[in-house]
């Protein structure tokens, strides 16, 4: 398999394709797939279809996925796989409990429609040729990995509870022991009638029957017309804004670009000298926008059905940029210590891919918690997520109530090319003939945000090559004002200057699985392809 050739490839460079995402496997599925004449779509729906079986941590066919796509003719799309609640959800018939863990925490899953739309519609391979590498996987099995034998033991006792999940993601009640050769031969069979019968089977079809079954089995809510509704994405224009001339584009709410596209308006407002001169000031100055960031963001809880143009527009002002800016240094409230939104406990996946002809693809999907809601399908050989438990009882946009949209973090978001004007970037980025110059999207819940600004702001603002931005130490910052930074030369001294602001600090280890994982690539002047995946977790980059 093309999997030891890439093994611990953390940085690839090449010129006529490339992939970075979470795992080896799944990086040699897009390649294999760019190299068979596929482009960026399908080598990134190849490697997120492979990501469902190598990564069962963080994706599957029982959880959610968001695309952004910046096609070579300048057109850019989002291709908004969010999921919803099913029909029946409401609190009453779902309790706090029960929104953490088991069938009732479960949104109708979004990633086989997403996958499937976005490779009939922009694909060029057959649907059999691009799922093949994932189905491979699933049959002939991989070496589970440290990180992967720490996330079993992490969550044993919630899989051992699910004699489903304990049966397929269990070695006799035990988590696998790391070079274990996991196959899965019942989601083997599921991707391959996928394959065959095409993704609507999973809304309308045989399988959509057997997810029907088992949740009327197990208590669960979804039901055959909560699955048939669900077999289309939403295709939406991303949300955009410049950041000194390079434009950037991002995916909008219920996804979590604007935080991003805000962070970085905010942090514009220092100048450049300022942040490459001090690697400590660089930090302090990157925690005081993403805590203001976030408390900006919880103040606008709008759904996407009310997030128009003139609010985007409002939201990312130079106007209110400079208004934030200028708060960034007064006192935080000792009540945002006490009552401020804690971070929630989330995982998920991330894929960068692009090929020849500069098509790119920013790619994130989910099942919420490490291995989701803990319980599996076990038919059909997979997990369902548990999305639900970012859903507030209280009254809120995105409360929990029938057909609810959890709200987001994930951010795909591409970098463009740095224009000769600075005005200000369309809310529609197609009418820009900018080329690329960075895609990337993070994996972490809020760590997605904190991690694709530094990423960014390191490569602009700093100077860094792509993979010394990856892997530089990093912060992050929680509207409970809790702060964390990664070890570093400038960790002890920034630990001080942080508890006079947030309070609580703690130091993490260096490159901590905590601050999330980045997945990216940059894009030279000379045609060559920079990938990158986060030393943090198990990721490779490889190309063509």
């Amino acid at each position: 398999m093309l999997a030891r050739s890439l093994q611990g490839s953390k940085e690839s460079t090449a010129g006529n394709g490339m992939a970075s995402t979470a795992f080896p496997s799944a990086t040699d599925a897009a390649v294999e797939t760019l190299r068979a004449g596929g482009n960026a779509i399908d080598a990134a729906v190849a490697a997120a279809w492979a990501l469902a079986v190598c990564e069962p941590s963080g994706s599957g066919l029982g959880g959610k996925t968001v695309m952004l796509i910046r096609f070579s003719s300048g057109k850019t799309i989002v291709i908004d796989g969010h999921s919803h609640a099913p029909a029946d959800a409401s609190k009453k018939r779902i309790s706090r409990v029960q929104q953490q863990i088991g069938h009732l925490a479960c949104t109708v899953p979004s990633t086989v429609a997403t996958l499937g739309y976005a490779h009939r519609r922009y694909g060029v391979l057959p649907l059999q040729q691009v799922m093949e590498p994932a189905i491979r996987l699933a049959e002939d099995g991989y070496p589970i990995s440290r990180l992967q034998r720490r996330q079993l033991k992490w969550c044993l006792a919630g899989l051992l509870a699910s004699p489903a999940a304990g049966e397929l993601f269990l070695k006799e009640g035990r988590a696998y022991q790391e070079g274990d050769v996991f196959r899965q031969p019942a989601l083997a069979r599921t991707l391959r009638r996928l394959a065959r019968s095409g993704p609507d089977d999973f809304y309308t079809g045989e399988i959509a029957r057997d997810i029907v079954a088992d949740m009327a089995k197990h208590g669960g809510l979804i039901t055959g017309q909560d699955l048939a509704e669900s077999a289309l994405p939403v295709e939406r224009n991303p949300v955009a804004a410049d950041y000194r001339g390079y434009p950037v584009v991002s995916v909008p709410p219920p996804g979590g670009g604007l935080p991003v596209l805000l962070a970085l308006q905010v942090l514009q407002h220092c100048t450049p000298d300022e942040l490459r001169g001090r690697p400590d000031r660089w930090y302090e100055v990157i925690a005081d926008v993403l805590h203001s960031a976030f408390r900006e963001w919880e103040s606008l809880p709008v759904t996407i059905e009310k997030m128009t143009p003139s609010v985007v527009q409002w939201f990312l002002s130079e106007e209110r940029a400079a208004e934030v800016f200028r708060g960034l240094h007064e006192p935080i409230a000792e009540a945002a210590c006490k009552t401020g939104k804690r971070d929630e406990p989330g995982e998920t996946t991330h894929v960068c891919a692009a090929d020849g002809r500069r098509n790119v693809v920013s790619l994130t999907q989910s099942v919420q918690s490490l291995f989701g809601a803990k319980v599996a399908n076990g038919k059909l050989g997979f997990l369902y997520n548990n999305s639900l438990r970012t859903c507030p009882r209280y009254p809120h946009p995105y409360q929990l109530a029938s057909r609810c949209t959890p709200r987001s973090n994930a951010a795909p978001t591409i970098v463009l090319t740095k224009r000769a004007s600075s005005a200000a970037t369309s809310n529609h980025p197609a009418e820009t003939d900018s080329k690329p110059f960075l895609a990337l999207g993070a994996a972490g819940s809020r760590r997605i945000t904190s991690a694709v600004l530094q990423v960014v702001s390191s490569v602009i603002d700093r100077g860094l090559t792509l993979a010394e931005a990856v892997s530089a130490a990093r912060v992050h910052v929680m509207l409970n004002s809790a702060a964390h930074i990664e070890e570093s030369p400038v960790a002890a001294d920034l630990q001080e200057r942080l508890a006079r602001r947030f309070g609580a600090v703690r130091i993490r280890a260096r490159r901590s699985y905590y601050m999330g994982a980045v997945q990216a690539i940059q894009f030279g002047q000379d045609g060559s392809l920079i990938g990158m995946a986060d030393p943090r977790r198990d990721g490779a980059s490889g190309g063509l």
